[in-house]
């Protein structure tokens, strides 16, 4: 079952468009896409899939805004140490502010999903990751 839930993630990657991306629709595609792999991978039932996902796009929604707000702060070009000094403590609270929505959502998520579907999730997060860097990897050099 997995490896027809990552073929067809696959497949669907390798058909978006560019124009389709730029237009927005990519990124509504890729979420979908998302939403069956996750689904899939924490075997979620569909009770537990109606409550999940509005806990997880607000933790989603929650993480993005975060790292949006440090790539928008940290946008010019380093010229000196004292700029660097600031980057490095940008990315370390960063990571503290990620940390600190992930234990802020971990009891919501508790709530609503097992404590293996837990691990389980965060593996999936970081293996579907994976696969759109692949598959971007793979489109750049046709």
């Amino acid at each position: 079952m997995a490896k027809r839930i990552v073929g067809f993630i696959l497949l669907m990657l390798a058909s978006s468009t560019p124009q389709a991306q730029a237009q927005g629709r990519g990124a509504e595609r890729i979420h979908a896409i998302k939403v069956g792999y996750l689904t899939d991978r924490l075997q979620l039932t569909s009770q537990q899939a109606a409550a999940f996902w509005p806990v997880y796009d607000n933790y989603e929604a929650e993480l993005r805004s975060t790292r949006r707000a440090f790539r928008t702060q940290n946008r010019q070009a380093i010229t000196n140490d004292e700029e660097a000094n600031q980057l490095i403590d940008d990315r370390m609270e960063l990571q503290e502010d990620v940390l600190a929505i992930k234990r802020k959502y971990k009891g919501q998520f508790l709530k609503v999903i097992s404590p293996q579907q837990l691990v389980t999730l965060y593996e999936a997060e970081r293996d579907f990751k994976k696969l759109l860097l692949q598959q971007l990897r793979n489109k750049r050099r046709r």
